[in-house]
């Protein structure tokens, strides 16, 4: 009879482990799942190692930046103006300098007219996802399904996509879509089409649910806001050189 390997791989094992507490609900002995899955983690690894080295690199080139920046890891409330201050960097002279201060103004001038076509964008990207809400109603579902599909939307594929996390599930799911046989689809429902469209305009009104809250909406697509005018630093922080 063969010999069964009894050789330790405790590497093996503990990949497993840390593997399964990340992914209960996959089979690591599911090889392709496993690969895939590990694929995808590649990818997101090789996406953070090149972001960090350009910020490595940013920071080799502006070393006042990163110690202002390990300096505000310390201490989150630190003022940047005072660091500035602290080390020696008199923005008052710097700002005498006539080259700076149209400088300075441009940059001012850019963000205000950034911040109005934010809030246009975020006013009609509103409207739009209103919009959608209710295309959503004209499938005829009632609120409590539409609400449950609106949120696995956005949470499992639009704020993902918008990471660059699409999942090997999504594009099963996409492909699947992609080779629906509509010809098919469409005459088995011809039939009955007349007869479903009229109930449906009896049935299809707005929802009395508002429509809810996206990720985007609550992370990643923050309305601008607008800041009022104010002394000297607060146009610096309107034009971007501190927060």
């Amino acid at each position: 009879m063969p010999q069964t390997d009894t050789q330790p791989r405790p590497n093996r094992d503990a990949y497993k482990k840390a593997f399964s507490e990340d992914y209960p609900d996959m089979d690591f002995e599911d090889k392709e799942a496993r690969y895939g899955r590990m694929l995808e983690d590649r990818n997101s690894l090789r996406s953070y190692r090149k972001s960090g080295s350009a910020l490595n690199g940013m920071f080799e080139k502006q070393r006042w930046l990163a110690a202002m920046v390990s300096d505000l890891m310390d201490n989150p409330d630190l003022n940047p103006i005072e660091w500035l201050a602290d080390n020696g960097i008199d923005l008052q002279e710097v700002m005498n300098d006539e080259e700076t201060r149209k400088k300075v103004g441009d940059k001012i001038a850019e963000h205000q007219k950034k911040v109005i076509e934010d809030e246009k964008e975020n006013d009609q990207r509103q409207k739009n996802l209103e919009q959608s809400w209710q295309n959503l109603a004209q499938t005829g579902v009632d609120e409590e399904k539409a609400m449950d599909m609106w949120n696995k939307f956005f949470t499992d594929i639009v704020d993902p996509a918008l990471r660059g996390e699409v999942t090997t599930d999504t594009w099963r799911a996409v492909q699947k879509a992609a080779n629906y046989d509509s010809d098919i689809a469409a005459a088995r429902e011809e039939a009955g089409m007349q007869a479903r469209n009229e109930k449906m305009e009896n049935k299809v009104k707005k929802f009395d649910t508002p429509m809810p809250p996206t990720l985007s909406q609550g992370q990643g697509q923050q309305t601008t806001q607008p800041k009022k005018r104010g002394g000297f630093f607060d146009e610096l922080q309107a034009a971007g050189y501190y927060d």
